[in-house]
């Protein structure tokens, strides 16, 4: 009952923590401190530190000293699968293609496309991959890595790969949180945040910082110090005004946001209801499958997420999946994971688009911009289906 409570107060407790004497707990100095004021008698079992310094401790003893990439490496390895596959990979710097501002500590957010004209804007379905929103959970760029590796090293040789880059524009972001990634392996390795600085705190929670659901009863925290604050307005993050420029842009019909840890598929909304619960259950149920996760899942904690602004205001087919049983597992247990994870990836490329179609101009055929209702959906929270500039298309799931 305890965890449960904590759980909807916005505190995160460990996976796997909670027995019938105690419960682990990941929190700020601050929130410690609260917690001893009211009545609380915490035990610090241990203190966040560097994660290089641990990836150090673990790689001692192997022979073939193999781990985690940091940000830097991250970005070489994308920079180099395109110049090894020029004509189905494109790195992207996100945030000078869109004018947007960059990140507090003035990096920039990158992007891996694949496609078979890479270069040209073709009238497919757009895909998104998108890991790293939360700093510490540093095993998903693995899987995001890992996804990249099975596209483009198994392309022209696997009928399915090669069917799938074909008909697909593919985007693949690793680390959507560059400053805390930074953070987590040079200082503290329980960073949830990003790196902003408020004059209460530190760090806006960026999985709790999107338009959809931030007024929401269950979106996250207005105190800065919190791990889950949600920021001083919707989308006052120079990441999520990245993620949504872009989104609008490619307006991209399915949509796997990679977190952890848990091994499950979120969806739908938290406090909300979509009119299409069941539907977003049963592909969730589906994914989960063929994540090997044998079909667990469940509605999300909090509104004003990633995942759920994908679902409400682009249309797409958008889940969070809470991958692995920690933050940060070996590396070895890391690439397992992403093996496994690897055929639901796959799994939600193929899924067909049940409803789309174009909005054209009657006259010159030109494409237009514009909104589609729909008339027959109960939408309570001005859910919304866009026509892309670039080809008049529109789907719905």
């Amino acid at each position: 009952v305890l965890a449960s409570e904590f759980e909807l107060q916005g505190f995160d407790v460990l996976e796997g923590s909670v027995t019938e004497t105690h419960l682990d707990l990941i929190v700020s100095p601050r929130t410690l401190q609260s917690l001893m004021a009211d009545g609380f008698n915490p035990e610090v079992l241990a203190t966040g530190r560097p994660f290089r310094d641990i990836q150090t401790e673990r790689l001692a003893n192997l022979s073939v000293p193999i781990g985690y990439p940091d940000l830097e490496q991250i970005l070489d390895q994308l920079s180099e699968v395109a110049t090894n596959f020029p004509d189905i990979c494109q790195l992207v710097d996100l945030t000078e293609t869109y004018g947007t501002d960059p990140t507090e500590e003035r990096r920039h957010l990158y992007a891996l496309k694949i496609s078979d004209n890479v270069l040209l804007d073709e009238d497919e379905p757009a895909f998104l991959m998108v890991s790293n929103h939360h700093a510490r959970e540093i095993v998903t760029p693995v899987l995001a890595l890992f996804t990249i590796d099975q596209l483009v090293f198994n392309y022209g040789s696997d009928p399915v790969i090669t069917s799938i880059v074909n008909s697909n524009e593919i985007w693949v972001a690793p680390v959507w949180n560059p400053d805390g990634y930074s953070y987590v392996f040079d200082t503290d390795n329980m960073w949830r945040k990003n790196r902003r600085v408020f004059p209460g705190g530190i760090g806006v929670d960026q999985n709790r910082n999107y338009p959809h659901g931030w007024d929401s009863p269950c979106s996250g925290s207005l105190d800065p110090s919190s791990e889950i604050y949600k920021g001083p307005s919707p989308a006052s993050e120079a990441e999520t005004q990245t993620m949504m420029a872009w989104s609008l842009d490619r307006q991209f019909a399915k949509v796997l946001d990679l977190h952890s840890s848990g091994r499950e598929v979120l969806h739908g909304y938290a406090c909300w209801n979509h009119p299409y619960d069941d539907y977003l259950e049963t592909k969730a149920i589906a994914l989960s499958n063929a994540s090997g996760y044998g079909g667990d899942h469940r509605p999300p904690t909090a509104d004003g997420e990633h995942y759920q602004w994908q679902i409400g205001k682009m249309g797409a087919l958008a889940f969070l999946m809470e991958t692995q049983t920690e933050f940060q597992p070996t590396y070895a247990e890391a690439l397992a994971e992403a093996a496994m994870v690897w055929p639901g990836a796959r799994w939600l490329l193929q899924q067909r688009i049940p409803l789309s179609g174009y909005i054209t101009n009657s006259s010159t055929g030109e494409p237009v911009e514009a909104t589609i209702s729909l008339p027959f959906s109960a939408f309570e929270h001005e859910e919304s289906l866009p026509s892309n500039t670039r080809f008049g298309f529109y789907h719905a799931f």
